[in-house]
């Protein structure tokens, strides 16, 4: 008998796939307990995906028109335009990049108030935490590769707030560097 389908999340958590009844026929579920009816594989047709905050899927595949240039990029300098304690997690979409994040720095001073035993890591505690979608670069011409930014507002109805266009080396460039500051919050 082959191996069972294992996957592995950025958390260290391994899922199982198996089955399922759905509405329009079989569907495939993940659990993170295993099984006899565990599956060996997927079809070609659907990808694995573990969202921000470590959930995990399985779904038909979606072809992106993001280029790899482009999500490297965004993957690549994000991290190393924010502070130590911001931790970030780049989403590609069907026509837009999300950048997510999740602020560390209160964990210390949280170890320290409270009754938790010593062993209790601060990455521990940070696993818990949940990522934030912050900005988005939205799609918007395939041919001349423009880009819609958009950073997420809390305030009235709350959602994605139009920032700028251009290419998204350009809006990386000038809105990464925010992502986790005060400053943020006076982006419009």
């Amino acid at each position: 008998m082959s191996e069972k389908l294992k996957y592995k999340t950025r958390r260290g958590q391994i899922y199982y796939f198996r089955e399922g009844p759905g509405k329009r026929g079989m569907r495939v579920v993940s659990s993170t307990w295993e099984s006899e009816n565990d599956l060996c594989a997927i079809p070609d047709t659907h990808e694995i995906v573990e969202n921000p905050n470590g959930q995990v899927s399985c779904r038909k595949k979606v072809e992106s028109a993001i280029t790899r240039e482009e999500a490297s990029y965004a993957e690549d300098i994000c991290p190393s335009m924010v502070d130590t304690h911001i931790q970030l997690f780049v989403e590609m979409k069907k026509n837009a990049i999300i950048i997510h994040s999740k602020e560390t720095s209160g964990l210390h001073r949280a170890i320290e108030l409270l009754p938790v035993h010593p062993s209790v890591k601060v990455s521990m505690l940070a696993d818990n935490i949940p990522f934030e979608p912050m900005l988005k670069l939205e799609l918007t011409d395939k041919e001349s590769r423009t880009f819609a930014a958009f950073r997420m507002c809390w305030m009235g109805e709350s959602g994605w707030m139009f920032l700028k266009e251009g290419s998204v080396f350009n809006l990386v460039e000038e809105f990464g560097p925010h992502i986790g500051q005060e400053s943020f919050y006076e982006l419009y």
